[in-house]
């Protein structure tokens, strides 16, 4: 009994390996490009870092939002294909186009309307003028992006993440040269300054969806595509069931991302030194965190997969392994961010007031990582499971009802910022115990409907 299970774990975690491997690749170039645009913006002013600094903050929840309506995507591409139900896993991605092409329409409107919106921002004039040329551009980048990520969660639901790893390394050095020469200018190419940087991930997402978009068409795993530049007849029953998977998972993902913002914004009256520390300790433990994301994501995968093939008990076992993995590497980053965390600050900063708070911070991160990588875990294999709508509940009663009134609670009464950080832990735990029953719950009832 024990062998069949030692086999049978390795087998699984060898399937997790493949796909989370590359979607890990992925993700962190997806990362890098962001640290490229604040390092050249750096380099070119602080009122151009401070204009890109606001206008990023914005862009990245456009595109949790834009990423969440369209999640859905890859968990029942990889059930259908488990079904080898080709064409249907076609028909799904040919629908998304039209959640693409809706949801791109309005936040590119939104950005476009920046000028207008952006006078409710309190900051000084050139930093606002830098951020609303910065999202003006971005606007020109925004349906690219939302096809893109379509394309991307078909690709993977498909099981194909090597060619889009390849892809976003590819776009990510494509980043670079791009960034130096729109922020700063060559030849007739005006200098832009921070601008310029929005430019540049406009031209990055039009190349990465170009990509993507000739590898759809022409890859032999989707024989059964046919993807044009215009979109087919919409078929509302897919549509619906798109929406219905998608949504919950867009509104849990941007609860979380409002929910950190959230605590940045209460603690701005602390002073430069704390919300300082405050960044630096979230850069790190966000910086882990990808890898767990995208270890979520092939837990996903895997578990449709799965369930797609009739097979609920192993669904149910590749969400034990992918949950107990999870751990595993929370446990190894918590020993790093406990053993490291002065060098790790140091990367950031000289500052000895920020290196002493937020090396202190990294203590709680290590707490916080485990917990928020557990979660994330099971919310991939939930995903698998396409249960999506009391999970959604579930967060947002976690992040706002528990997390953020503790947060708030310990760290006005009782030790500031440190308090915040402890209610952040307390959030997450939450809601690592609440999608842990869901998880049982859910698992059980695909057992007894076999």
């Amino acid at each position: 009994m024990f062998r069949f299970y030692k086999r049978a774990t390795a087998t699984e975690l060898r399937h997790l390996a493949n796909l989370g491997g590359p979607l890990v690749v992925s993700n962190l170039a997806v990362v890098s490009m962001g640290v490229t645009d604040t390092i050249v913006a750096g380099q070119s002013g602080e009122i151009d870092l401070a204009g890109l600094a606001l206008g990023s903050s914005i862009w990245a929840v456009c595109a949790v939002v834009l990423m969440g309506m369209l999640a859905a995507l890859s968990p029942i591409v990889a059930n259908l294909r488990g079904a080898r139900d080709e064409q249907g896993c076609a028909q799904q991605m040919s629908q998304s186009v039209w959640i693409a092409l809706i949801g791109g329409i309005l936040v590119a409107g939104a950005l476009l309307l920046a000028p207008q919106w952006s006078q409710w921002i309190q900051t000084e004039e050139p930093v606002r003028k830098v951020m609303v040329q910065y999202l003006l551009a971005l606007a020109t980048g925004v349906l690219p992006f939302a096809f893109g990520s379509a394309l991307r969660g078909y690709c993977e639901g498909m099981a194909q993440v090597q060619p889009v790893m390849r892809i976003y390394l590819a776009a990510a050095a494509l980043n670079i040269p791009l960034d130096i020469l729109l922020v700063f200018g060559w030849g007739p190419i005006p200098a832009m300054g921070g601008a310029g940087c929005g430019w540049a991930t406009s031209l990055v997402c039009w190349c990465i969806a170009i990509a993507l978009f000739w590898h759809a068409r022409k890859g032999p795993a989707y024989r059964a595509l046919n993807l044009t530049l215009l979109p087919p007849r919409p078929h509302w029953a897919t549509l619906k069931h798109l929406l219905a998977v998608g949504m919950p998972i867009c509104i849990g993902a941007a609860s979380e991302v409002t929910f950190f913002a959230s605590l940045t914004l209460l603690l701005a009256s602390y002073g430069a030194t704390i919300v300082a520390a405050h960044q630096i300790g979230l850069s790190i433990g966000s910086t882990f965190y990808l890898v767990a994301l995208a270890l979520a994501q092939a837990v996903s995968i895997r578990t449709a997969q799965v369930l797609g093939q009739h097979r609920p008990r192993r669904a149910r076992f590749v969400s034990i392994v992918g949950v107990g993995s999870g751990l595993i590497y929370a446990l190894f980053t918590g020993v790093i961010l406990i053993g490291l965390r002065h060098v790790l600050v140091l990367a950031y900063t000289d500052n000895p007031d920020i290196i002493a708070i937020a090396s202190n911070l990294l203590l709680l991160a290590a707490a916080f990582q485990l917990v928020d990588v557990t979660q994330a875990m099971v919310w991939g294999a939930l995903r698998g499971y396409k249960d999506t709508r009391v999970p959604m509940y579930m967060q947002l009663v976690s992040y706002w009802g528990v997390g953020l009134t503790t947060a708030y609670w310990l760290g006005e009464q009782y030790w500031g910022v440190y308090g915040y950080w402890t209610g952040l832990c307390i959030g997450l735990g939450a809601a690592a115990l609440l999608l842990l029953l869901r998880l049982r719950h859910t698992s059980r009832r695909a057992l007894l409907r076999s």
